[in-house]
């Protein structure tokens, strides 16, 4: 017997699916839910490294009363600018709990490249295999924080040109993956990406996507992920569902690879659904 199984709280849901014959294999996935959760993480004494192809942005941020009407011209109550980046942000993460992350990526030979390498150097992130391009322009994001409605408004301005495989040869590559224990990418840098999540999935490398929207090439990368956390609309958008539960469900059921798909819901916290798998084999009479 095949069932699909819930859990929010101490309820659990069970839903049976179609049955299969002679060597039953039962999938069990469970959902759980928390606003509130505690992290115990373990580090080696020589923590591996990782290796990312992301989208190395500069954010320029500006924090206002309100978001302004058209044509409105309205002050400002800060304005910051510093690195940012779905990836970036979760790699400078990685680097402070103490591990050795590893940056695949392209900036320019401009200031705001040049800033970007600057500030992941300075939290002990690996930029040696980050490419540098002359005469052309990196990432930047201009963002507007509300404080009164606690939103923000970003513009993203990619930058040019952008990461190819071509970017990546067979050498830097190897030696990008040497040592690593994840990859870890969301996907911007798509082509870049591919090639890298193909060659980790050959040496069984755990993969991590970060699947904020649909973008180009995402699904091919989402067939090689073996986690997937992703935003809160993300989950019905990709597959149709009516819920943010179909939605998880829809994704494990499609991505057989995947052992868990997070979806993140803000101040809510998050909802994980995990696959549990348990063969059942019967035996025929002799």
């Amino acid at each position: 017997m095949r069932a699909l199984h819930f859990v929010t709280g101490d309820s659990r849901l069970k839903l049976p699916t179609s049955p299969t014959s002679g060597c039953h294999i039962p999938t069990i996935f469970t959902l759980s839910y928390s606003s509130k959760f505690m992290v115990k993480m373990s580090i080696h004494s020589t923590p591996s490294g990782s290796a990312i192809p992301i989208d190395a942005i500069v954010d320029y941020l500006v924090i206002v009363d309100s978001y302004p009407k058209p044509v409105d011209k309205i002050r400002s109550t800060n304005f910051q600018v510093q690195g940012g980046g779905n990836t970036g942000n979760a790699m400078t993460c990685a680097a402070r709990l103490g591990l050795t992350p590893r940056i695949i990526s392209k900036v320019a030979d401009d200031s705001q490249g040049k800033r970007i390498l600057n500030e992941l150097e300075a939290e002990g992130i690996d930029t040696s295999f980050i490419v540098v391009s002359k005469g052309c322009h990196s990432t930047i994001s201009y963002v507007i924080v509300d404080s009164q409605t606690t939103t923000r408004t970003s513009i993203y301005t990619p930058g040019y040109p952008p990461m190819v495989a071509d970017d990546l040869p067979d050498s830097s590559l190897s030696s990008a993956l040497d040592g690593a224990r994840l990859v870890y990418t969301d996907g911007v840098l798509h082509e870049a990406a591919l090639v890298v999540a193909q060659e980790a999935h050959q040496r069984s490398i755990p993969i991590v996507i970060d699947a904020e929207r649909k973008i180009e090439g995402l699904d091919e990368l989402l067939h090689l992920a073996t986690y997937i956390v992703c935003s809160t609309k993300f989950p019905q958008l990709w597959t149709e569902a009516p819920s943010i539960a179909g939605g998880l469900i829809s994704i494990l059921l499609k991505l057989p690879s995947a052992k868990f798909v997070i979806a993140t819901l803000g101040e809510n916290g998050c909802i994980m659904l995990e696959r549990a798998e348990k063969y059942i084999c019967r035996g025929s009479p002799a």
